[in-house]
C-alpha cells in the first residue's frame, strides 16, 4: 500500500485535515452520540451545564428573544429556550447533526435548523443574543474570527449581545506534547473495520493547541482539531476590534466570576 506519508507532518495552524467528524455516516453517528451523553463534556456540554447556561439566557433577555446558536450541533439548547418562550436558530456544519435536530424540533413554529459554515454565514435576520458556546469561536484562525464577529454585530438587535466561551492557556497548562498509537480491531471511533490509530497532542505557541488523529487502514486519513486558547485582554481585543463596546468577563457559560485560576473564558458583549 501506498501512503501519503506528507500527512504525517507537522502542519501550518489551522490546516485542515483530510477527515471531518462529517465525513461519513458512521463518524457522524458516533458524534452525535457523545453530544447525547448528557453525563460528560464531549461533543456538548453536561446537562446540568447547559440547564445554568439558559438559566443565565434566560435572566439577560426577555422571553420573546430570538438566538442563534452557532455551531448548534444537535441543537440541545432549542427545546429549553424554546420551552421559555424564546425563537431559536441553529446553524451547524456537520449535515448529519441539523437533520438529527430537525428530526427532533419539538418546536417547530419557534426552532429553525440549518447546515451553514462559521467563515461563510450571512443573515439579514436581528437577533437578540447569539451564542457561541462550548469553543466553537476557538476553532478558527483570527481573520475568521474576526470577520464573523463583525457580520454579527451587524446582525444585532438595537439591544442585542453575543455570548463566546472558550478555554484559557491553564486549561491545557499540564498537558505536554505527546505521541501515541492503539490497533483498534472493530467498532471503533473512525471505522468498523480494523484500523491503527494514531494520536498527538501538540502546544504550537502559548496560545495554539492541535489535537490530531490519523487513521490507517487501507489509506491515510487525518483529523485535526485547532484550539484557540484565551487571555481576557486578548478576547477582549478582538472583540473591540469588530466594533464591541461593552464587554463582561466571566469564569464559565453561567456567569460564574473570572479569577486568576479560571480554566474557562466566557464574555457577554454588546
Amino acid at each position: 500500500m501506498n501512503y501519503n506519508l506528507d500527512l504525517l507532518k507537522k502542519p501550518f495552524p489551522f490546516q485542515s485535515g483530510t477527515l471531518t467528524l462529517w465525513s461519513n455516516d458512521y463518524i457522524a453517528q458516533n458524534v452525535i452520540k457523545r453530544h447525547l451523553d448528557g453525563s460528560v463534556d464531549s461533543g456538548s456540554r453536561k446537562t446540568d451545564t447547559i440547564h445554568q447556561t439558559v438559566e443565565w439566557i434566560q435572566h439577560l433577555k426577555p422571553m420573546s428573544a430570538r438566538i442563534l446558536d452557532v455551531g448548534c450541533g444537535p441543537g440541545l439548547y432549542a427545546e429549553l429556550l424554546c420551552k421559555r418562550g424564546m425563537y431559536y436558530e441553529g446553524f451547524d456544519i456537520s449535515p448529519y447533526q441539523i437533520a438529527y435536530a430537525k428530526q427532533h424540533n419539538s418546536f417547530p413554529e419557534r426552532a429553525n435548523f440549518y447546515v451553514d459554515d462559521f467563515r461563510t454565514w450571512n443573515s439579514e435576520k436581528k437577533f437578540d443574543l447569539v451564542l457561541l458556546l462550548y469553543g466553537i469561536y476557538s476553532f478558527y484562525c483570527r481573520n475568521d474570527r474576526i470577520a464573523f464577529l463583525k457580520r454579527v454585530k451587524s446582525n444585532l438587535s438595537e439591544n442585542g449581545g453575543i455570548i463566546i466561551e472558550v478555554f484559557t492557556p491553564l486549561h491545557y497548562k499540564e498537558r505536554t506534547d505527546t505521541v501515541d498509537w492503539e490497533y483498534i480491531e472493530q467498532n471503533g471511533f473512525w471505522c468498523k473495520t480494523p484500523y491503527l490509530e494514531l494520536n498527538s497532542f501538540c502546544k504550537y505557541n502559548g496560545s495554539l493547541i492541535l489535537v490530531q488523529t490519523a487513521v490507517l487502514n487501507d489509506h491515510l486519513d487525518i483529523w485535526n482539531s485547532w484550539i484557540q486558547t484565551f487571555e481576557s485582554s486578548d478576547l477582549v481585543e478582538e472583540l473591540t476590534e469588530a466594533g464591541f463596546e461593552k464587554i463582561q468577563l466571566y469564569g464559565s457559560c453561567y456567569a460564574s466570576p473570572l479569577t486568576a485560576q479560571s480554566e474557562i473564558l466566557c464574555v457577554y458583549a454588546r
